[in-house]
């Protein structure tokens, strides 16, 4: 998992403008930075089907959309790839917010971190505490088969990437087989898409490379940066041609979805998991004994200080936060930092 790709949100081309994830919930705002949700309203609830034509005239009309052409494929799947090393908690809230919206969440996990370190396949062993989401579940393990000795994390980060492509999707059979113009998500677990825009894509006309602007959380939904996270991303099934998500990622094109999602970077319940994480990414420059001390990342944690101190990265606290997952735990931070285990280390 990559450190933020952050722009100045004042910066940002934005083409599509998002409503309110959840519309019969009122943001407050945080106490510093401005927060409003900007164009249209949406009313009622969010269905999760396809609409009808009129809807997807009306619907895709509120982004400068044209509406998808449902007569090319009777039914347009959306498919949510998802890399997970240890976040259970994290992959819980995703599942509980984005099932309706989502027809299958394909997740690949590793028997090894990007940096090469041995782990377990958490999702394997822990599978029968998503029981309820398993009829739209694939789950399965990366093949380093083909990686060299010497290869870097930044090689197994790609390979793993891509693999949600290149090893799992073409071989799915059935109803789970993707068919041309399927929307495909390319995400971390803590990037999370908000339910309008998992309704747009599905039922929109939307170019091969869509950015899906976060909102930035940093230790959970109450510390709120002042810039945006420039993932996850989107495209559509084409087949040998398809965009490969570690391209996607990286070079995502003009087309912007604005706060259309929610990154919660570093809202872990444990300390182990959160030391866990600076030892194992692909960016093990930052692998050093001061960001792995358990009284300074609990400190950091408490006062919303960046983790790895870097004095361009700010963020504001969020009091009430009600734009965020309907089923986040990630909210109130009391003395231990909402850590279970202050003392690991």
């Amino acid at each position: 998992m990559s450190l933020p790709a952050t722009v100045n949100r004042n910066k940002v081309l934005g083409d599509f403008e998002l409503p309110p994830a959840h519309p019969a919930i009122t943001q407050t705002g945080p106490d510093k930075s401005p927060f409003e949700n900007e164009g249209f309203v949406v009313q009622g609830s969010v269905s999760s089907g396809v609409f009808d034509l009129q809807e997807r005239e009306d619907y895709c009309a509120r982004y400068r959309l044209k509406p998808f052409d449902s007569e090319r494929i009777e039914r347009r799947k959306t498919y949510d790839l998802l890399l997970v090393n240890t976040e259970l908690e994290m992959l819980e809230i995703r599942l509980g917010e984005m099932y309706p919206y989502v027809d299958y969440f394909v997740i690949l996990e590793a028997d090894r971190s990007f940096s090469g370190i041995p782990k377990k396949l958490y999702i394997e062993e822990n599978w029968q505490l998503f029981s309820k989401y398993h009829d739209k579940m694939i789950r399965r393990t990366v093949d380093f088969s083909s990686v060299k000795e010497g290869d870097n994390a930044w090689v197994l980060e790609k390979l793993s990437r891509n693999a949600m492509v290149n090893q799992v999707l073409p071989f799915l059979t059935g109803d789970q087989a993707p068919h041309e113009d399927d929307i495909l998500l390319v995400s971390d677990v803590d990037e999370i898409p908000k339910p309008p825009v998992l309704q747009a894509l599905r039922n929109c006309e939307v170019p091969p490379r869509i950015t899906i602007n976060s909102e930035f959380y940093y230790y959970s939904f109450q510390w709120l940066s002042r810039e945006e996270w420039m993932h996850p991303q989107a495209t559509i099934w084409k087949g040998n041609d398809t965009v490969k998500p570690e391209e996607l990622r990286h070079h995502a094109g003009d087309y912007h979805f604005k706060r259309g999602a929610w990154h919660c970077s570093y809202c872990f319940s444990t300390m182990e998991e959160t030391v866990g994480k600076v030892k194992s990414f692909s960016h093990q420059e930052f692998n050093k004994p001061e960001f792995k001390d358990p009284a300074k990342i609990l400190q950091r944690v408490r006062f919303g200080t960046d983790f790895f101190d870097r004095k361009t990265s700010v963020y504001d606290y969020v009091r009430n936060n009600q734009d965020r997952p309907l089923n986040a735990n990630y909210l109130d931070i009391p003395e231990d930092g909402n850590v279970d285990d202050v003392s690991f280390g």
